[in-house]
């Protein structure tokens, strides 16, 4: 892990930036911000700080070691130098999003949208990534953790293809909002679900003995990425949906829970994820599939609406995977506080239930808001030590 220290680090630095974004978000919403801070753009630059530069290098840091040694410096150089791209352009994207958002800037004579520009060549670093790691995996031997990262990049790939396609459309006479909703969420599904939560997995299966499955390796990975490309009308306003897309959405998510139990059932058989860190990754692990089975019965619960949606990423990105990976990256050190880390993620999602518009409001205390806040800003402070931290254990 020492040949791609300083990848983890810049990632955690970008989580930290991320989340003081996050607490600017918050701050705004009760007291005034300056006149050139907009919500929508202070979002935008939280989500994709997150996206390009906290879920993608770790996870591709992963995948990199189960095929490279790192006693092979010059394979090692040219994953450092993608992953390293991929992150610059991941912080040079955060001014361009946090100032315009996807409005374009004036560049002397022309009149450019920076920052779905940069997102694009972040795109790229990831097909990048992918031919360096095809150029390894045809001479790998097949393993589960393998298999499962292989399904995370193609669903990474496919993902993109979405993206693609909004950009695209918005240089078309085409005038359907369901179109270009859909390409979005259909980017942010395949994202989220086939490539972070497979992905995940993968990291996860490290720490397992595939050995003592009881089911073709398949049930583990492809309900998942096939599910995750037909989940998208979930997260589209309910009145866009048409009967066979609620259909298509529905066998998704039956899809990707059936193949979440099956990892979930393994892991606690296995008995290898103790510790408070593990067991709180397990138990939101559990709560993701509650959520989405929820979701396919008429229990008058949509995915797609703000409060749940906030609420479910976090559960996913806050909870679930930066868990994970304050525990694999910082093996052995800092105990405390990760502790106080993994805490503070359950304090934020705790607030985020509150508001998410299915808490009873009997139980919810008062100035909610300021609560949610202030618990917003918390996962910073043991990050910074973390951060502290990951210099000490490099040094090793």
């Amino acid at each position: 892990m020492s040949h791609f220290k300083h990848i983890w680090k810049l990632a955690l630095l970008s989580f930290i930036i991320a989340g003081i974004t996050g607490f600017i978000y918050r701050y705004g919403m009760l007291y005034p911000l300056p006149d050139w801070l907009h919500f929508a753009n202070i979002r935008h630059a939280h989500s994709h700080l997150m996206f390009f530069n906290w879920v993608c290098p770790p996870i591709m840091v992963w995948m990199t070691m189960q095929l490279v040694s790192k006693s092979d410096v010059s394979k090692v150089r040219r994953f450092n130098w993608c992953l390293y791209t991929m992150l610059f352009l991941g912080f040079l994207s955060y001014p361009f999003f946090l100032l315009y958002g996807y409005r374009s800037v004036h560049i002397g004579p022309a009149f450019l949208p920076l920052a779905a520009i940069i997102s694009g060549l972040v795109m790229i670093t990831w097909y990048w990534f992918a031919w360096l790691y095809y150029r390894e995996r045809k001479n790998a031997e097949n393993t589960l953790p393998l298999t499962l990262f292989d399904s995370a990049l193609l669903a990474l790939i496919i993902s993109s293809l979405g993206a693609w396609g909004v950009s695209v459309f918005q240089f078309t006479n085409i005038d359907s909002p369901l179109i270009a909703a859909a390409m979005t969420h259909f980017f942010l599904a395949v994202f989220t679900e086939g490539f972070t939560v497979t992905g995940l997995l993968g990291i996860m299966w490290c720490f397992s003995d595939p050995g003592k499955l009881s089911v073709k390796s398949g049930w583990l990975w492809i309900p998942i990425l096939f599910g995750s490309m037909m989940i998208f009308p979930f997260s589209l306003a309910q009145s866009l949906v048409s009967p066979a897309m609620l259909i298509t959405g529905t066998i998704g998510f039956i899809l990707i829970s059936v193949s979440l139990l099956i990892h979930l059932f393994h892991f606690i058989k296995s008995g290898g994820f103790s510790g408070f860190l593990w067991k709180t990754v397990i138990t939101l692990i559990a709560v993701k599939i509650l959520f989405q089975i929820a979701a396919i019965f008429p229990a008058d619960i949509w995915p797609g609406e703000h409060g749940l949606r906030v609420l479910y990423l976090h559960v996913l990105l806050l909870g679930i995977l930066s868990v994970i990976f304050i525990e694999v990256y910082l093996p052995g050190i800092g105990h405390f506080a990760k502790i106080f880390f993994t805490f503070t993620t359950l304090m934020v999602i705790a607030t985020l239930v509150m508001i998410s518009g299915y808490w009873p409001p009997s139980f919810t205390p008062g100035n909610i808001y300021i609560w949610v806040m202030l618990a917003s800003i918390l996962p910073v402070l043991p990050s910074l030590r973390l951060f502290q931290l990951s210099f000490r254990i490099h040094e090793k």
